[in-house]
């Protein structure tokens, strides 16, 4: 560990004995990062276990850049949650794997059978940065769903808030 000066670089400020001996005591107890916490595991130790698990792939995200491409609705009804909902699809509990087949199932049935509001549960996930969560705009987009939609936006608090969404589905 470096020895600490007992003044600061960018200060004239010369420090007490009393914050250098507090400083020295904090420096005492700084260990370097460990660079690489996982052990890793010869080939000959990996017998009975697997060497890979198979996900199923999920569509790619689809970006959309125009005006007209899914923005999100923000009339006064819709911010203030007076929505009729005609459905509910419940993704909270799947998978990243398995929520987009759901959805897809989910809203062809419902745009088939004239629905045209549909509350898209995804849960918040931590820090709000759940998978589900953050998918489900670009499975909106995906090329099998996306003529099927009109908007969507943000749920209110009363149907889920930052956990959910309204799906507008276009007129059959």
């Amino acid at each position: 560990m470096k020895k600490f000066h007992s003044f600061h670089p960018h200060s004239k400020k010369r420090l007490t004995n009393d914050d250098t001996r507090i400083w020295q005591k904090v420096t005492d107890t700084v260990r370097p990062l460990i660079l690489n916490p996982r052990p890793t595991l010869a080939p000959n130790q990996l017998s009975g276990r697997q060497a890979h698990i198979h996900i199923p792939p999920t569509p790619d995200p689809v970006f959309h850049h125009g005006l007209s491409d899914l923005q999100k609705r923000a009339d006064k009804n819709t911010r203030k949650g007076k929505i009729n909902i005609d459905t509910k699809i419940d993704l909270h509990d799947l998978t990243r794997a398995q929520a987009f087949p759901v959805l897809e199932d989910k809203l062809r049935r419902a745009h088939g059978s004239g629905q045209r509001t549909v509350l898209v549960v995804t849960g918040k996930g931590p820090n709000l940065e759940g998978i589900l969560r953050k998918n489900l705009p670009s499975w909106l987009g995906h090329p099998s769903i996306r003529p099927l939609i009109a908007n969507y936006a943000h749920a209110h608090i009363r149907h889920g808030g930052a956990g959910a969404f309204y799906v507008f589905l276009k007129k059959k």
